[in-house]
């Protein structure tokens, strides 16, 4: 058994092998339950069952223990895809049984088609208003990690441009609260307030 923590929605289409559980509000016991029963039977059309959880976030504390027991005991063949912008909110012990897949964010080099792409976003962001930073960081699906290799890669883009209008504290602020582990969402939102 393989799981996987990622902010990426794997492309895997709909089918007898394949359950996608896609919530409203939350994620409770039963859906954990059916997963459960799901990853129990043989699979039919390939050599596993996966399940990929889209909004992982929302999983109920009970619904993460439960899903945590499966994690432990897995069935043979059965892969697991939890899907999420905020991993901080999930149990650091699904956290220390699953594999991380960086978001796209973080999957980037150091090139210069990357510091366009940064440079890029810093100019949208400096260009609108605190409402549109909020919603442009938020959809950027930043991790505690590759918010702070944002951080990193706007003090660079600072240093090297001195025309930005950006201010240095507000990043070394920003940097200082998420490696305090204060919540990434209001650290984005400090961030925004540039």
């Amino acid at each position: 058994m393989h799981a996987f923590l990622t902010t990426v929605n794997p492309e895997l289409a709909e089918g007898l092998d394949t359950l996608h559980i896609s919530p409203d509000k939350s994620i409770g016991i039963d859906e954990v339950r059916a997963i459960q029963h799901f990853l129990s039977r043989k699979p039919t059309q390939s050599d596993h069952n996966t399940v990929v959880i889209h909004q992982a976030h929302l999983l109920t504390l009970p619904a993460q223990h439960a899903l945590l027991k499966t994690l432990e005991e897995p069935p043979p063949g059965a892969l697991i895809y939890l899907i999420t912008s905020q991993p901080d909110s999930l149990l650091p012990t699904i956290l220390s049984r699953v594999q991380i897949i960086p978001a796209p964010y973080m999957s980037y080099k150091f090139d210069a088609t990357y510091m366009t792409y940064t440079s890029d976003l810093l100019k949208k962001l400096q260009s609108s208003g605190v409402g549109d930073r909020l919603k442009i960081l938020e959809e950027q699906e930043f991790t505690r990690e590759s918010a702070l290799k944002f951080l990193d890669d706007l003090e660079r883009l600072l240093h090297s441009n001195l025309d930005l209008d950006l201010d240095y504290q507000l990043i070394v602020d920003t940097r200082r609260y998420l490696k305090a582990n204060v919540n990434l969402k209001l650290c984005l939102t400090h961030l925004a307030l540039m």
